[in-house]
């Protein structure tokens, strides 16, 4: 099973969020760590470390851009809160 599909089951396991929403987290994970790559901010999938502290170190250098903080407002908070669980995912050493 792949880290995507692992996050996910983590999600539907710890969380009261709708498939839908859990899906679209999960996606948002990809999205995010394909625009820091693009821009050369980091250089790893997020989807491809297990350490949330790398984890960290991604987001807040995500929301220090301010095109990708519009983003997530205009998008409901869409992409901070998937770094925030994906964070929390990280942490819970029972899914590495």
């Amino acid at each position: 099973m792949m880290r995507r599909e692992f996050f996910s089951k983590w999600l539907e396991e710890n969380t009261s969020l709708a498939s839908s929403s859990i899906a679209k987290y999960a996606g948002a994970i990809n999205t995010i760590s394909k625009e820091l790559l693009d821009k050369k901010l980091i250089d790893y999938h997020l989807y491809k470390t297990n350490d949330s502290v790398l984890a960290e170190k991604a987001r807040m250098t995500y929301f220090s851009i301010q095109e990708f903080k519009d983003k997530d407002e205009r998008g409901n908070r869409m992409y901070s809160r998937a770094l925030i669980y994906y964070i929390q995912f990280l942490q819970d050493k029972n899914n590495l």
